[in-house]
């Protein structure tokens, strides 16, 4: 179809791919902004982007819909660059750690005629897993299968635009939900930033400072799968989260805070030599449950009123 809208993804990381990979169905050209050359050269070899580039300018210019994928660190100064370069009304979609930061930060860089709305999804299932679709053709396209994401538009932003985000983490397989900005900030830091931090708190504590570190009792062989499983979200941790995790600080460390009042507790309880439960049966059975909520469809789930915004038929 050659009337379809640019788009152009800003960063080839995980998300960003993924987006590329969406939005192919329904716009062209699929522009990818990606300034480090071996990225670049990877993201090109997928075939998602009909253009990988490390100009920006090029890549935003006519983009009817922006994704902005970047690390948070990096954010401001991108929005920045690429504020005099968007098209009248762009949608531009903010997805990545700390929404509350990059809507205070896109009011400032931004003009006002763009429409700004944070959209993240938080995955259930890894690429290429259950959840992911294995078919071909583009109703196929499924990248944020078993996905939630959250959406957090700014005060500005176009109801029509909300709508197209909207259908657009939709045509993905996520459920999208809406959320205000700080709310997100929180739940995405208890399901994403927390693992990854208790996973690298486990592996210096057992495994040592450094890889060249020897473990205490021969643990780098005798660990089971137990251990393997708890650091899992080190296997692949999120592109640029240590620099993240200073966006999001004081959620971080809010949980941290229960996180060691419920281990201090539990420390408390064997050195009094209390023989009484330490809620670990407990705290299965609430797993359990979370993950059969979690699995239930969104007909099932238990959802507050949301908003619903007009959609955009153009695109979807």
């Amino acid at each position: 179809m050659a009337d379809r809208p640019k788009a152009a993804v800003l960063g080839a990381g995980e998300i960003g791919t993924a987006f590329c990979e969406l939005l192919t169905t329904r716009f062209a050209p699929i522009e990818l902004w990606e300034p480090d050359p071996d990225i670049g050269r990877a993201a090109r070899k997928t075939g998602h982007a009909g253009r990988v580039s490390a100009d920006l300018a090029g890549t935003v210019s006519d983009a009817t819909v922006v994704v902005v994928t970047t690390g948070a660190s990096e954010r401001p100064s991108v929005m920045q660059d690429m504020a005099d370069h968007l098209t009248s009304g762009a949608v531009v979609i903010i997805s990545g750690t700390g929404h509350q930061r990059a809507l205070e930060d896109a009011v400032r860089t931004l003009p006002s005629h763009a429409s700004v709305i944070c959209a993240t999804p938080i995955a259930w299932t890894r690429p290429g897993g259950t959840g992911a679709s294995s078919a071909k053709g583009p109703s196929s396209v499924r990248p944020f299968a078993d996905a939630v994401a959250g959406i957090s538009p700014s005060p500005s932003a176009h109801p029509d635009a909300v709508g197209v985000v909207q259908a657009i983490l939709e045509a993905g397989g996520a459920t999208a939900f809406f959320a205000d900005p700080r709310e997100f900030d929180a739940l995405a830091t208890a399901a994403s930033v927390l693992p990854t931090l208790i996973a690298a708190t486990l592996v210096r504590v057992v495994l040592g400072e450094t890889p060249t570190t020897s473990s205490p009792n021969d643990f780098d062989r005798a660990g089971g799968i137990a251990f393997a499983e708890m650091t899992r979200a080190l296997e692949d941790p999120a592109q640029g989260i240590e620099g993240d995790v200073t966006i999001v600080s004081d959620h971080a460390l809010r949980w941290i805070e229960q996180v060691i009042a419920d281990l201090q507790a539990t420390r408390q309880k064997i050195l009094d030599g209390d023989t009484s439960p330490i809620g670990i049966d407990a705290a299965a059975s609430r797993r359990r449950q979370w993950i059969t909520t979690r699995k239930s469809s969104p007909e099932l789930a238990i959802l507050p009123d949301l908003p619903t915004p007009a959609r955009r038929r153009l695109f979807f």
